[in-house]
């Protein structure tokens, strides 16, 4: 089961990671974030065996959140090189996508990239709060 969502800003990028932690760790086959200058971009892997009602409250959750994403060609490109086993910096480097995560879900790989973004920028952009 994999779920496409777009989220307005780190924190709610964040908040999704850490639920997904909380609740359904056990059933987490991979987490990617991809970070698109505006947006956070979140593919959540899970089980097929996941119970019903763990499906509808992340469905639930994600959509208080965010809302559904359908990548474009070159970043559905990039997360099937990701999906074959391909490095995330091979794929960036290739595809020209910002992969944040790639992996177990990570919420201080997020507050790692904001800081360093935002250093490198001095100021802090909305899509980073």
């Amino acid at each position: 089961m994999e779920f496409i969502y777009c989220f307005a800003n780190a924190s709610l990028t964040e908040r999704i990671l850490s639920y997904l932690l909380k609740q359904l760790r056990s059933h987490v086959k991979c987490i990617t974030v991809l970070f698109l200058n505006d947006r956070w971009v979140v593919r959540i892997q899970l089980d097929a065996s996941l119970d019903t009602d763990y499906c509808k409250d992340c469905w639930a959750m994600l959509n208080e959140n965010g809302f559904p994403y359908q990548p474009a060609i070159g970043m559905t490109k990039a997360l099937r090189d990701l999906d074959r086993g391909d490095t995330p910096i091979s794929v960036m480097n290739r595809h020209q996508v910002v992969i944040v995560s790639h992996g177990a879900p990570n919420p201080e790989e997020i507050y790692d990239f904001r800081d360093k973004f935002v250093q490198g920028l001095g100021y802090c952009p909305q899509s980073l709060a």
